[in-house]
């Protein structure tokens, strides 16, 4: 049952996030004291984290990184990130200022805790891959060999780390298939390298072996990878149960501003590689945004119910902020989810699933087993 997975998760979560970099502050404080010249006094752990976790003043990137794991509590993948939030700030002052050695060594092992513990989170609710898991919202992580990650999510596939787009200009690096539009997936194999084109104009490198080959929303995926049974029967799985369609913009509305420009491309040829990547998660900055001023404007609400009504400027100023900042994370958010999921005009007709992708492609029959209910 996913709720167990959860109840094993959650505890490692808030260990990553909010324990660990307590812990830090803690052993520093022992660290300096025993640094300390003369009797020493014996050192409470118990007394000093506790002090630590309640002086909560200007370290707000604890509840801002809970608050965002409660909001985006499916997406896996964002878990080990949020970890950084609360656990780099208090190592990079340690290490800028090292009292001694042992300090140093425990600020820098202190965010690679807070990511290993985020990522056993992780890995407890999304693996194994049982028949909970497949009719879940949770996200999936599916390494491609020779690079790239295919992301099952909530409502479509998504495809990211992949190489740097072939034209420059290209508005997103990622790609994504929403499965109320997937017209054909099926697993075969590639007996010679190949070069498959996905429609940001990222090259993507297959190497021989076993292949998901995913048709839908005008676009046709080769992806590269080794357990394919398992990949096939998650995707058509979480398809059947997790579709929903969505209705899309006019296509004079703005929102399609970064499709548009991926439209053009395709109808010219990239002249040389390209090297530099695009970085789609800057907007997300927003969010985090909102999350700290959304907190502040909750603090500053509670202080003006106790007594202290001058805090109501605080309340409407940051709530204010946190307001415009979500609806602009939003906006954007929208637009690049219509670049990612319409890289082609959604006036395309689908590829032809009985074309042959590319050389030396060969379909392969698989057997999903008898056990969907695992």
């Amino acid at each position: 049952m996913m709720f167990l997975r959860y109840l094993a998760a959650v505890p490692l979560i808030l260990l990553s996030y909010a324990a660990v970099p307590f812990g830090y502050l803690t052993l520093s404080s022992y660290l300096f004291q025993r640094s300390l010249p003369g009797r020493r006094e014996e050192f409470d752990f118990a007394a000093e984290f506790a002090e630590k976790f309640t002086d909560l003043d200007g370290f707000w990137p604890v509840p801002v990184a809970v608050l965002l794991f409660v909001v985006l509590w499916w997406m896996t993948s964002a878990w080990t990130r949020l970890a950084w939030l609360p656990s780099v700030p208090v190592a990079l002052v340690g290490i800028a200022s090292p009292r001694s050695g042992e300090q140093a060594v425990l600020a820098v092992a202190t965010p690679l805790l807070a990511w290993g513990l985020a990522w056993l989170a992780a890995r407890i609710v999304s693996w194994p891959v049982t028949g909970d898991v497949r009719r879940s919202p949770v996200e999936v992580l599916v390494r491609l060999r020779g690079g790239g990650r295919l992301r099952v999510q909530s409502r479509r596939l998504l495809l990211d780390k992949l190489p740097p787009p072939r034209h420059a200009t290209s508005p997103v690096g990622r790609v994504a298939i929403r499965f109320d539009r997937i017209s054909h997936v099926e697993v075969g194999v590639v007996s010679s390298p190949a070069q498959w084109w996905f429609g940001n104009t990222s090259e993507l490198t297959i190497t021989p072996g076993p292949v998901l080959r995913v048709i839908g929303g005008g676009q046709e995926w080769l992806l590269p990878v080794d357990d394919t049974a398992t990949t096939l029967r998650l995707v058509r799985e979480r398809a059947a149960a997790r579709a929903k369609a969505e209705p899309r913009p006019p296509l004079e509305s703005s929102r399609w501003a970064n499709a548009k420009v991926l439209w053009d491309l395709g109808r010219s040829q990239p002249l040389r590689p390209n090297l530099k990547k695009v970085r789609h998660g800057t907007h997300h900055l927003m969010l985090v945004l909102t999350a700290l001023t959304a907190a502040m404007a909750g603090y500053a609400v509670f202080r003006m119910f106790s007594g202290s009504w001058s805090f109501v400027f605080g309340a409407l100023i940051f709530g204010g902020v946190a307001l415009g900042t979500a609806l602009a994370w939003a906006s954007t958010g929208a637009g690049l989810r219509l670049a990612e999921e319409n890289p082609h005009s959604p006036l395309a007709d689908d590829p032809d699933p009985r074309r042959t992708p590319v050389t030396g492609w060969s379909p392969q029959p698989v057997v999903l087993g008898q056990t969907s209910d695992l």
